[in-house]
């Protein structure tokens, strides 16, 4: 199978990139399993046990199954946009803004403090989700503590300027 559960070294190297967010999976994925695309890239993915049981009865090799919630790279796990929704109410490291840095970050922009609303516990260099006031993800950034309070390194945004 191209898809599978994630082994005990792959669910560790995902706990510790979601735990750089200041959160844990323990309650996002109650009932859950992780899995990991075998397919070149490491996909991870968060799907029901059902999903995995369907699965394991297929007699073809699914490239994906369930959400992709980020990457393993080089053994380590780097969070995706869809990995941020599932620990945004849990995350400690986070900065919110207002209606006009969502406005800016969605268009790729950093942000900037004055746009800085509330700010959870961080510190330079660490990385962060960028929320906007309803607390719904828009981005992941690195904090820089400057005038540009957080570099935005990847955002909603992208969808609409790539196209995809």
């Amino acid at each position: 199978m191209k898809i599978g559960r994630a082994s005990r070294g792959e669910r560790e190297a995902i706990r510790r990139g979601v735990e750089k967010y200041g959160a844990s999976l323990k309650g996002v994925l109650q009932g859950r399993e992780l899995l990991v695309a075998k397919n070149g890239r490491q996909v991870v993915s968060v799907a029901s046990r059902k999903v995995l049981e369907t699965l394991k009865k297929m007699r073809c090799e699914p490239y994906s199954a369930g959400l992709a919630i980020g990457e393993l790279k080089r053994g380590e796990f780097k969070l995706g946009l869809e990995g941020a929704y599932l620990i945004a109410g849990r995350a400690k490291k986070y900065v919110k803004v207002n209606e006009k840095g969502e406005q800016l970050v969605l268009y790729g922009r950093d942000v900037f403090i004055n746009s800085v609303v509330e700010q959870g516990e961080i510190e330079k260099e660490d990385p962060c989700i960028i929320l906007n006031l309803r607390g719904e993800p828009l981005a992941l950034g690195r904090v820089r503590m400057g005038n540009i309070f957080v570099e935005n390194l990847q955002d909603r945004g992208m969808y609409l300027r790539k196209g995809e």
